[in-house]
């Protein structure tokens, strides 16, 4: 249901915004350190409108990727005077993340300067992860899927390089734990895995102005 309305007031948004005529785009990409994850390079874009000068209104949506490994050392040899590890890997992720948001940002022009300022900004999300796994011990491989109700803070800067076009910068911290229900045994209570995405991130963009 969460998810059913917040994809719903994202498309009432874009058909607003359109029908206005003042749309601007945010092609962007950064890194991210999930706390349940390796952390990894994400890119996105954020569609919004100037609600006034100080105000804009809009959504966006990330994809974050990581490929690693859960590695055992067996045993190290000495060849040619050199020490060799030898390495086992036990399981191979491959984790998606997909952050679909609503934004609001506050633009802080500076001190005698049309062309730099500061921002923040306030996100409300909800996160989809996709999680590959291959499990060489069990001999057997599985994707999970995982969802859930989470929200971004960030504050960055702002500087103009054209008349519609701007560079931004700016360090984030998403906030999110994802969820999945297990089936239920016979003879246990419900199960619920849970990943936490919540951590520290940074990322830039170029702001261009679609009118």
């Amino acid at each position: 249901m969460k998810k059913f309305v917040l994809l719903t007031f994202c498309l009432l948004t874009t058909a607003e915004l359109y029908s206005q005529g003042r749309s601007q785009i945010v092609l962007q990409a950064g890194y991210l350190k999930p706390r349940d994850t390796s952390s990894g390079m994400m890119f996105g874009a954020m569609f919004f409108s100037p609600f006034d000068e100080a105000v804009d209104l809009g959504f966006g949506a990330d994809v974050f990727q990581r490929s690693y490994a859960d590695e055992t050392e067996v045993v190290e040899t000495i060849v040619g005077g050199t020490t060799v590890s030898t390495q086992r890997t036990l399981v191979d992720y491959t984790r998606t993340a997909i952050p679909v948001y609503l934004t609001v940002k506050i633009k802080i022009p500076a001190v005698r300067s049309l062309l730099f300022g500061y921002f923040v900004r306030a996100n409300l999300s909800y996160q989809f992860l996709i999680s590959k796994e291959k499990n060489y011990r069990e001999g057997k491989s599985e994707t999970r899927n995982y969802q859930g109700l989470g929200w971004q803070a960030s504050a960055g800067l702002f500087y103009r390089l054209g008349s519609r076009s701007t560079l931004i910068g700016e360090a984030l911290y998403n906030n999110c734990v994802v969820s999945r229900d297990v089936k239920t045994p016979t003879e246990a209570l419900p199960l619920t895995e849970r990943v936490n995405l919540s951590g520290l991130g940074m990322r830039i963009g170029l702001e261009l102005d679609l009118r």
